[in-house]
């Protein structure tokens, strides 16, 4: 038998195996005694059924079984023991000639990890958002809170900020002109909700009753403008009920019984609701910046099996065993690919600096960490570091989230960062 590997790019390589008939002829003979052993056919004893017969009923089956095992056989030794390539991901047979007691010619592609030469980071400019939790915070989330038990009182307007409004909305032509489609009458809108359009918003506010005024936003999907005319129907205001002790029951469920209570709980939550929110965004910006920085080959190899991982996440959220008839496999996998490169590209630049600045998970961060979870969830330390012991798959989450802290504390410290607040940071991120 012969191999050779050859490079396909800097990382994916071709193993080339050939093997001729009779390198295979023992290991086929093999393959057919032990079928013979276990073949029983009608007017033969059990085991004996002539070795000719079984060649000619099993042999094409037994031969191309023995040519798969000689393929990974060739791919355990060549590549696998050596210490030449690092192999990521599944390796795939691109090619496969071989017929019954013939020659064996064979292609294994891999995919290795690539060579990643760092970028300063010290050069490299980022943004983090900020945001300090001020009593108005804690006030506005209190009133959302109660909002929902608050008595509405016709208001004659005009609509104010905070007023609660029905519209009709009479969707326009592209030059705002001309009536399209039916009116979709009495839409509700709350002029105080953070999340309505700042363009509907700007049109109602100051409007009087029974007038309209033209607005025009963005599609979900941004591709064009759509224009509406909007007539203000109805304004009403919110009588917002106190904030006594049976309110306050109330919209806890009975978990807290005093206004003071509540304003301490709902500021612990704004803070680390805030704090996750500022954690999660300036991951992904760095993510995003460091994969523009890095330009490097990614194995297909390794994008499949991220692939891989994102189809069988669907299967997971949707409790399914098998994917439902007429599911389009090959438009989801389509579809994903770019992430799955992406999330590829930034492990492999997470791990060079890993590599690069010798990074580890110490004994005394595992401690840290579980003095924290141990904190938040009220369990006794000792119990919830035992439990993870136990458990070495959880154990190792555990771990691979505490480098991940332990890479971005890293970069944190080494990237030029500016803190800006909500305000600044949304302006920064809608310029691109």
């Amino acid at each position: 038998m012969k191999t050779e590997i050859k490079k396909i790019t800097d990382v994916e390589f071709d193993l080339e195996i050939v093997a001729e008939a009779a390198d295979l002829a023992d290991e086929i003979n093999a393959a057919v005694n032990k079928q013979k052993a276990q073949t029983n056919m009608k007017g033969f004893r059990a085991g004996k059924v002539p070795t000719s017969l079984v060649r000619r009923v099993y042999g094409k089956a037994l031969a191309y079984g023995v040519a798969e095992e000689r393929v990974q056989k060739a791919f355990q030794e060549t590549v696998l023991e050596g210490d030449d390539y690092e192999v990521l991901g599944q390796p795939t047979i691109t090619d496969l000639e071989y017929e019954f007691e013939g020659d064996l010619k064979a292609v294994v592609r891999f995919g290795v990890r690539p060579d990643i030469k760092l970028a300063d980071l010290s050069k490299v400019k980022v943004s983090r958002l900020t945001h300090v939790v001020e009593d108005k915070d804690v006030e506005n989330e209190i009133t959302n809170l109660i909002a929902p038990h608050a008595d509405l009182i016709p208001d004659d307007g005009p609509a104010k900020d905070d007023s609660y409004v029905l519209v009709d909305m009479q969707r326009l032509d592209e030059k705002g002109k001309k009536p399209e489609g039916d009116v979709q009458e009495d839409v509700p809108f709350t002029l105080s909700d953070e999340n309505l359009m700042p363009e509907i918003k700007k049109a109602l506010v100051g409007l009087k009753v029974g007038k309209a005024k033209k607005v025009k936003f963005d599609s979900p999907d941004g591709s064009e403008k759509r224009h509406f005319q909007l007539t203000l129907k109805e304004v009403k205001i919110r009588e917002l009920p106190e904030l006594d002790e049976e309110m306050v029951k109330k919209v806890t469920n009975d978990k807290v019984d005093n206004a003071e209570t509540l304003r301490t709980q709902v500021k612990e939550q704004l803070v680390s609701g805030w704090e996750q929110r500022t954690k999660d965004l300036f991951q992904s910006d760095v993510i995003e910046k460091l994969i523009e920085l890095h330009s490097f080959e990614v194995p297909n190899s390794v994008i499949d099996m991220y692939v891989e991982s994102y189809l069988e996440e669907f299967k997971s959220q949707r409790e399914m065993k098998e994917l439902p008839e007429g599911f389009d496999l090959e438009g989801f996998k389509a579809d994903r690919r770019e992430q799955a490169e992406n999330q590829a590209r930034w492990m492999f630049v997470r791990d060079a600096i890993i590599a690069d600045q010798k990074i580890e998970v110490t004994e005394d961060a595992r401690k840290a960490h579980f003095e924290t979870m141990a904190e938040q969830g009220g369990f006794p330390i000792d119990m919830l570091k035992q439990y993870y012991e136990s458990m070495p798959q959880m154990m190792g989450q555990v771990d691979q989230g505490i480098l991940s802290d332990l890479v971005f504390g890293y970069i944190g410290d080494t990237m030029k960062v500016t803190d800006k607040d909500k305000d600044a940071y949304e302006k920064e991120m809608k310029k691109g």
